[in-house]
């Protein structure tokens, strides 16, 4: 299966899977050996350089770099004219980066990996975490 992981579940399962929800933190650990793929949206990168950048988590850059050179399983999507064009009906995401990664998860057809409540509510979205 494939699914696409929010800035949160990706930092969380690069610390060692703390705080995920058991769902998530089992779908990831499969991706790991191979069963799964797993989309990283290119707004997830972003994020995580700015939360590092400004010492909010202990991951940065470096870490998911680390994470898609070891393993095939994991895939950046860039943010490109397609995905910001889809986030224009995403109307039920208010907060820009969340509708940039459901309209990452409606053009691919997945599910995202996230315990946030609003992209969790979103008709647009499915998400998974517990």
């Amino acid at each position: 299966m494939n699914y696409l992981a929010d800035t949160v579940a990706l930092v969380r399962h690069l610390r060692g899977g703390k705080k995920l929800g058991t769902r998530a933190r089992k779908l990831l650990q499969e991706a790991d050996v191979g069963l799964h793929t797993i989309y990283i949206s290119g707004v997830t990168l972003m994020e995580i350089l700015y939360l590092s950048e400004s010492r909010r988590i202990p991951i940065d850059l470096n870490a998911v770099q680390g994470l898609l050179t070891r393993s095939r399983n994991y895939r950046v999507v860039p943010v490109g004219l397609e995905v910001v064009a889809l986030a224009v009906s995403i109307d039920d995401v208010p907060e820009l980066h969340d509708r940039l990664i459901v309209a990452t998860a409606k053009l691919l057809t997945v599910p995202i990996l996230t315990n946030d409540p609003v992209m969790s509510g979103s008709k647009h979205a499915t998400t998974i975490w517990k």
